[in-house]
């Protein structure tokens, strides 16, 4: 998504855009719902300008104990602080900052918005906190349809027991 630094410097507010998914970059995110929608404000303070909004997408993770499909409707904050490539100093450390080149005329925000959904993803998504997951043997869920009680040794670790430290 391109947006027009004029635009930008002359400021907006609340306008939605909305992206098709495909069209960000891959970051292996799972959309499901091939729409993703970004709602932006062009606002100038001190001098600076800033586009401030929300990003909602409709995601799918993958529980990492049950391999169960999780879905997610997330609503991730925007707080871009646009800088101009000759001004490198700035105060402020909770805002993420875009360098600009004075003979650009067009900002691409695609790898942003990319950005700000993959970390929105949780490192361990679980479907629930008490998911038992899968069986080490037999891989069924756990603990109602599986029937391994007893786990078997594997021959190919007997060596490592005959070491003694």
């Amino acid at each position: 998504m391109r947006i027009k630094l004029s635009d930008i410097y002359f400021g907006f507010k609340n306008k939605e855009f909305t992206i098709r998914a495909r069209d960000l970059p891959c970051r292996d995110t799972a959309f499901r719902n091939s729409k993703v929608t970004v709602k932006l404000s062009a606002i100038e303070q001190k001098n600076q300008n800033y586009l401030r909004g929300n990003i909602k997408a409709e995601i799918e993770y993958i529980c990492v104990r049950c391999l169960k499909k999780i879905p997610k409707n997330i609503d991730q904050p925007i707080n871009v602080l646009i800088l101009k490539n000759d001004l490198k100093n700035t105060t402020k450390s909770d805002l993420d900052i875009l360098y600009v080149n004075k003979s650009s005329d067009c900002l691409d925000l695609k790898n942003l918005f990319a950005d700000i959904i993959a970390l929105a993803e949780p490192i361990q998504p679980l479907c629930k906190e008490q998911c038992y997951g899968l069986c080490s043997i037999c891989g069924a869920k756990k603990p109602i349809l599986c029937n391994c009680h007893k786990h078997t040794n594997s021959p190919a670790w007997d060596k490592l027991k005959e070491l003694h430290f």
